[in-house]
């Protein structure tokens, strides 16, 4: 074997690998699928970024015992790069006084009916030029990755216009060239009716299968389309619709549902396939029951139940009854401006009753299987991409232990 390209780390205090819950398909993790394993190693190509072998240093196979690129790794803790599956990354303006009247008792829908909320940031995303989108998601991709964040979702959707979208997607497009963070583009023209459609949403809803969703796909500039399944924004048969179209035109979904009401968003997802279905605050018995029995993927975020104090999703139901889990910080100037991707963790398990082990996959090997990536990242196994979380710690335990400071 030529051994060349090879590269050996070794002395890693831990290396949390997450095979069994790669086994299990992300269902149900227990803390023996992390796969922990004490004083390990691992061998990489250098040439395909691939991970030639993994295990305890005592058993490094004698083939790579001589490797001349060789690090020690002592006192550190290694997890797959943390996979962030859900985020408005790219905006423009801010939303703090949104935040200043939910503080006097006001809701999110009744702001966003005098004006703020997402129309508010469309607004002053429509007037931002593309090289300022641009510098201030590369100022947000830098945040993410003092988290340890490797993949990001990006999701279009606060511009609601043909031009301002495309202008969002291929930002992404751009920001892609200037960062090692792999993205995952998304459109999602369905996040609110733009104020020029006011009361015309089946008018708007026919646009964006007629000539949008085709426009995006021709050109390759996303791979999800997404739809806000709510009352007051897109309705299960409107968002239905729009699913069909992007379904045809090439792009895999993945929907925003039940995140305020329960109107059968997640069991819409299921039905039509969906890689997930997002927030699920109010999901129903019944659609807990369709996400158990199907690959898509619940992606929880207790981020933005926190900051506009709403109730948590029920993980506890969606795990126990077998449904994929994951978890992400819903990043956006509204309900979840945070990059703090570990603090997620904290709040799952403290407020949502979600064990370690079940909020690690949650941001690791579930996240991945959240945008169709778990082949290939979320867990640190022979074959896969070489893509880790360093931390200098005693345990991996310190993730959600030490919330709002780990970096």
């Amino acid at each position: 074997m030529n051994t060349d390209h090879f590269v050996l780390y070794e002395n890693i205090k831990q290396c949390v690998t997450l095979a069994g819950v790669a086994k299990n398909s992300g269902r149900h993790p227990k803390e023996a699928d992390l796969g922990v394993i004490s004083d390990a190693a691992v061998v990489v190509n250098n040439q395909t970024n691939r991970i030639e072998w993994i295990g305890k240093n005592a058993e490094l196979p004698t083939e790579f015992g001589d490797l001349a690129a060789r690090f020690s790794c002592e006192e550190e803790v290694w997890l797959p790069e943390l996979i962030e599956c859900h985020t408005h990354l790219i905006y423009a303006g801010t939303r703090h006084h949104d935040f200043a009247l939910r503080c006097l008792g006001k809701t999110y829908q009744q702001i966003a009916s005098e004006g703020g909320g997402i129309l508010s940031t469309l607004t002053h995303t429509r007037k931002a030029s593309p090289g300022e989108l641009l510098e201030s998601a590369s100022s947000e991709l830098e945040h993410f990755q003092k988290y340890g964040v490797g993949t990001i979702e990006i999701k279009s959707g606060y511009g609601l216009s043909l031009e301002s979208e495309l202008r969002i997607l291929k930002c992404i497009q751009e920001l892609q060239h200037h960062t090692s963070v792999l993205l995952a583009p998304t459109f999602m023209p369905a996040h609110a009716t733009p104020p020029e459609f006011k009361g015309q949403t089946d008018e708007y809803v026919k646009l964006i299968c007629k000539e949008w969703i085709p426009e995006v796909a021709k050109n390759k500039l996303a791979v999800f389309f997404d739809a806000f399944v709510e009352e007051g924004y897109f309705s299960v048969e409107q968002a239905r619709t729009m699913c069909e179209a992007a379904l045809a035109s090439g792009l895999k979904l993945k929907l925003h549902v039940d995140q305020f009401t329960n109107l059968g968003g997640a069991s819409l997802a299921v039905d039509m396939g969906a890689i997930s279905c997002d927030h699920l605050d109010n999901v129903g018995r019944e659609s807990i029951q369709k996400l158990a029995e199907s690959k898509t993927v619940a992606v929880l975020l207790p981020g933005a139940s926190l900051f506009t104090g709403t109730p948590y999703p029920p993980a506890r139901n969606l795990i126990d009854a077998g449904a994929i889990v994951a978890l992400s910080t819903d990043y956006n100037p509204g309900t979840c401006p945070t990059r703090n991707l570990p603090l997620m963790t904290t709040i799952a398990c403290c407020q949502m009753g979600m064990t370690i082990a079940e909020s690690i996959a949650g941001i690791t090997y579930n996240a991945a299987a959240a945008l169709g990536l778990q082949k290939e990242l979320g867990s640190l196994e022979m074959g896969k991409n070489f893509r880790v979380c360093q931390l200098k710690a005693d345990s991996y335990e310190v993730l959600p232990y030490c919330f709002g400071e780990l970096e």
